[in-house]
């Protein structure tokens, strides 16, 4: 194991002027089973080092696998690294918050539950999905996923934090089939610990979802009310959520750039970013920077209070960090951690009750194609049920909805009260618009 402190000391006592390490380990458990047997049962483990050091005002990294890496090796690499970078960029090392939040954690052990328990879950949700419903012709697949993270930043500076993730998920996917209409469908649950889950649920959502669409049609060519299904328009708001990102501002790529203290949206939407939210899978006391988390309001009744910031973004705008610079594939990058639409008061069925002609959209497609951040244009196809006089008339596929996602996000006319929390670190309640145009028949 890498003696982090040693490892620090060495480096100022040979002329560095800052370290840090962060450390992130990770052990999942990933199983699946089809036609009652086991397909799958991997257990995966890493355990990644980066490290970054400041040597001549220059700043370079290394990332080790190994915890027996010779110490003076690595400030040789470190050394070599930062004297070969010609770049002037201006990088530097946080020193940390005086305090940081307290987060409940999470001691559930996962490794206390026999894998065969597991498996079990799995062979019940996989047998129950084709009981639910005689029109279920297969069970295409069946899964079970557990994980545990732990991540660790310190530094010469004197940060040392350490945060830690645990939860599992489960989830089926089902293939119906009535009269040579044939209709697929996917549900997943995702817990805090393994006894939360539950077979009845995650078998009886799928079915439901899949029957609910035999016999879907086009609907006419047209201008739709639309209720997004929390589902869906959770699929939507991820897919513009870099507008908020004060990356997409530096680089001007944003419809919101310079819209502080202004009215981007409907006054009936207000967006949290909490990354301490309770309920949340992950609960996070600081960002991947070392920053303290916090809640903030990031739209107010319609009006951009702030973007989302990292140190670099928030340095470039002479901003304060907002606490949500996080790794992704390409560094580090400002993004929302539980980042959500705040709910309404009205309930999914009143928004239906509400509409007189219009739909209720429960699946998207094409969000990677059909999506424009930078201008807010989108043309995605969906699939729901077509709503008249207040209730559920049929189902309808086959539609593509298009439109503009500033304009629509002005043209709220009710926010539900139906937000759910399964999985993602981004999600809404069901949303109901004014018209949109709709392509179908």
């Amino acid at each position: 194991m890498l003696n982090y402190e040693l490892l620090i000391k060495k480096a100022i006592e040979s002329g560095f002027q800052n370290i840090e390490i962060i450390e992130n380990q990770k052990k999942s458990l990933n199983i699946s089973v089809f036609d009652g047997k086991i397909d799958k049962n991997k257990i995966s483990a890493s355990s990644l080092i980066s490290i970054r050091a400041m040597y001549n005002d220059k700043m370079s990294n290394i990332v080790v696998e190994d915890h027996n890496f010779d110490l003076d090796e690595i400030l040789k690499i470190l050394k070599n690294n930062a004297l070969s970078i010609e770049s002037e960029e201006k990088n530097d090392i946080y020193e940390g918050d005086k305090l940081y939040p307290e987060v409940e954690i999470n001691n559930y052990d996962f490794d206390k539950i026999p894998t065969s328990k597991k498996i079990d879950l799995l062979l019940n949700i996989e047998k129950k999905s084709k009981e639910l419903d005689d029109r279920i012709v297969k069970v295409s697949d069946c899964m079970y996923f557990e994980t545990s993270t732990s991540f660790k930043i310190i530094n010469s500076k004197g940060l040392n934090v350490t945060k830690n993730f645990k939860y599992c998920y489960a989830g089926v996917g089902v293939v119906a089939t009535q009269d040579g209409d044939t209709q697929n469908a996917y549900n997943i649950e995702a817990k805090k610990t393994f006894d939360e889950l539950d077979c009845d649920t995650i078998a009886s959502k799928a079915v439901k979802k899949a029957v609910a669409m035999f016999n879907a049609k086009q609907v006419k060519t047209d201008k739709y009310k639309i209720i997004f299904e929390n589902e869906a328009m959770s699929s939507i708001f991820t897919a513009f959520h870099s507008i908020f990102s004060g990356d997409a501002a530096i680089k001007k790529v944003t419809p919101l750039l310079g819209k502080e203290n202004e009215k981007v949206f409907s006054d009936k939407i207000t967006i949290i970013d909490n990354p301490l939210l309770k309920e949340a899978l992950e609960q996070q006391p600081f960002d991947d920077e070392g920053v303290a988390c916090y809640e903030k309001v990031v739209v107010k009744n319609g009006v951009l209070n702030t973007l989302l910031h990292s140190l670099k973004t928030a340095k470039y705008f002479n901003k304060k960090s907002t606490g949500n610079g996080f790794a992704s594939g390409r560094g580090i990058s400002a993004r929302g951690a539980n980042f959500y639409i705040e709910k309404g008061s009205k309930s999914k069925e009143e928004l239906i009750e509400s509409l007189d002609k219009g739909l209720l959209i429960t699946e998207v497609e094409g969000l990677h194609s059909g999506v424009n951040p930078i201008s807010g244009d989108f043309s995605i196809k969906a699939s729901g049920f077509y709503i008249e006089g207040g209730k559920i008339n049929r189902p309808a596929n086959l539609l593509v909805i298009s439109g503009n996602f500033i304009n629509m996000m002005n043209n709220v006319i009710e926010v539900g009260s139906d937000i759910e929390i399964n999985g993602n670190d981004i999600f809404t309640p069901s949303i109901l618009f004014e018209e949109l145009p709709v392509s179908g028949e």
